[in-house]
């Protein structure tokens, strides 16, 4: 896209482009086209700083998403596009003040549609990035430098991703659809359709002070219902796995822990959500360090650990039936099951704000890059478990701490 140059013979030295960049880059934010948009303004300022400093990698619409919009790390870019609606005000609005006479002898900047990195037009003449000017040269200066690195037998250090990427590598690594195993409490109905209304209305956030606050229900009025919910908490936990899965681009598929079998754990690596409503959870996580018990003749649920069974300070005592708790106890576990040879991960808490928390743990890089530094070199390679405190407040998780932890 490059235009006639005005003034053939005299190119501006880079540090004065640079500055005729950033003075134009002033004038755009400051005309009428961007004032009114501190979203517009933010965007370009930072994309064009990043381009004059050569730094276009960074670039990217997740990287801009967290850096400019304040988003978080594993935020959705297909259901927050903030970054592209952006990106796409701004084309618009470059084009409005490119289109004034007055307008087009001036610098130009630009935003390719499909592209984060602006181009910047001198006199016509477009005017690379110091990053791109010099691009061949670093990338054959890399190749030097691994073919030396070769020659005299040294290793180089290899990329490996995130520490979050290294948790789920054995499971986006390992062939075939993962498997989400999802608890399910056994609940009940009214066989009245119009009783189960009457209490619905008794029990609604709005309901009118003077409503009686209980209903009297006899057991012949109940019908169990063993394979329908899932408690909120688990959900929840589930949006987040089910998140990091899209971001990843692996496939999955989620039953309930009533419809799963053995065959479908030995066919498939999985995920396991909740403690005590999931089965499989119990049953894998009883084979380690790390598991849940529950003590119901003393209204006691904790977390054990089989390495110290006198510790009980992981307990829950009174929490059933209205969870009404301060603190729950969670355990993430990754392991290798030697039943199935499948990797499983497991997120679970004695409530659901533990399994919420597990959850988020489990997929918020910034979680478990606190675990991190705890762990051995090698636990990439292994099997882990680590045991989390969870605050509740007003029936809603807080930040998940790291109490004990077992890598083997």
């Amino acid at each position: 896209m490059s235009r006639k140059t005005d003034m053939p013979g005299h190119e501006p030295s880079p540090p004065d482009r640079i500055e005729q960049i950033r003075a134009q880059l002033e004038r755009l934010l400051n005309s009428h086209q961007f004032r009114g948009s501190r979203r517009c303004q933010n965007l370009l300022r930072h994309i064009t700083e990043q381009a004059l400093a050569g730094d276009t990698l960074s670039l990217k619409e997740r990287t801009l998403g967290i850096g400019v919009f304040g988003r978080q790390a594993d935020y959705d870019t297909s259901e927050d596009p903030v970054v592209r609606a952006t990106a796409a005000e701004i084309r618009k609005k470059l084009a409005q003040y490119y289109q004034d006479p007055q307008h087009q002898s001036e610098p130009r900047i630009e935003v390719l549609p499909g592209s984060y990195i602006p181009e910047f037009h001198l006199n016509g003449a477009a005017v690379a990035s110091p990053k791109s000017r010099f691009g061949y040269t670093i990338i054959v200066a890399g190749i030097a430098a691994v073919l030396l690195a070769g020659a005299l037998g040294l290793a180089l250090p290899r990329w490996k991703g995130t520490d979050l990427d290294r948790l789920w590598g054995p499971m986006l690594k390992a062939p075939g659809t993962v498997l989400i195993c999802m608890g399910q409490p056994i609940t009940y109905n009214l066989k009245s359709a119009q009783a189960q209304d009457a209490i619905q209305s008794v029990l609604a956030p709005d309901a009118r002070p003077e409503t009686p606050k209980s209903v009297a229900i006899t057991e012949k009025d109940l019908v169990i219902l063993a394979d329908r919910y899932v408690a909120l908490g688990d959900a929840i936990c589930l949006l987040h796995v089910t998140s990091l899965f899209d971001r990843y681009g692996k496939p999955y598929r989620i039953r309930g822990e009533r419809s799963t079998n053995f065959a479908d754990l030995r066919e498939n690596p999985a995920v396991l959500i909740a403690a005590f409503d999931n089965q499989w959870t119990l049953r894998t996580a009883g084979q380690l360090r790390f598991t849940f018990v529950k003590d119901s003749a003393h209204d006691t649920d904790l977390v054990r650990d089989a390495q110290n069974p006198s510790n009980t300070k992981w307990a829950l005592t009174g929490a059933w039936p209205n969870w009404d708790v301060s603190t729950d106890y969670a355990i993430v576990s990754r392991v290798l099951d030697t039943t199935t040879d499948r990797p499983v991960i497991i997120a679970a808490g004695i409530t659901q704000y533990g399994t919420m928390a597990a959850g988020e743990f489990l997929t918020d890089a910034r979680y478990f890059s606190e675990a991190v530094p705890l762990l051995p070199r090698d636990w990439p390679k292994k099997n882990l478990q680590i045991v989390l405190r969870v605050p509740v407040v007003n029936r809603t998780p807080g930040r998940p701490r790291i109490l004990a932890w077992h890598v083997w």
